[in-house]
């Protein structure tokens, strides 16, 4: 019986450690295809190999970044500028993403950065210009940070406030994107 005592008190050798080392770049280039299908493409299904293809291509745009989560807003707000200007007029749309996340095509991504720019330039005097955008970046990645309700409901009230509900709806549509896909 002592034993069977000393076997029930005895600490256990090994212990388990869920997780391990992972690349957070990797992470980044996910959340990144999670939002821009979210916003952009909500409604299509694609394959895994076709997922695969499009996170390659969100890589290239990482390619020259010290700072992988200011690429990140950086690239939600030019998704947003491009969502919104499809809004605009019907007879626009994006191109499928395999043309349109290529670094290299130029009506795509890599298009948007001077639309971007345009704002910055427009912030450096008017810190709120396009405020809307720069809270959506700033909820996805707090978002990404703290996935609770309490998130949720604190950026949706900000962004209720401040009138952008167009950009409730993809703030909506990619909490719902990252709830499945993670």
């Amino acid at each position: 019986m002592t034993a069977v005592r000393k076997l029930k008190s005895a600490r256990p050798l090994l212990r388990i450690v869920k997780g391990g080392k992972s690349d957070p770049m990797k992470s980044v280039i996910e959340n990144t295809w999670i939002f821009i299908h979210a916003a952009l493409w909500p409604n299509e299904e694609f394959t895994n190999n076709e997922e695969e293809q499009f996170k390659q291509l969100i890589s290239e745009h990482f390619n020259f970044s010290d700072n992988p989560n200011s690429v990140f807003e950086e690239l939600i707000e030019r998704v947003c500028l491009v969502k919104r200007f499809i809004s605009r007029k019907q007879s626009r749309y994006v191109a499928k993403p395999i043309d349109w996340l290529n670094i290299h095509y130029y009506a795509g991504l890599t298009g948007t950065a001077g639309w971007y720019d345009e704002v910055c330039l427009q912030r450096a005097t008017v810190p709120q210009y396009n405020y809307g955008l720069r809270l959506l970046s700033k909820a996805i990645t707090k978002y990404l940070q703290e996935p609770t309700v309490k998130t949720i409901v604190n950026y949706r009230k900000k962004l209720i406030a401040e009138k952008q509900f167009d950009l409730l709806q993809i703030f909506n549509n990619s909490i719902i994107h990252f709830q499945i896909q993670k």
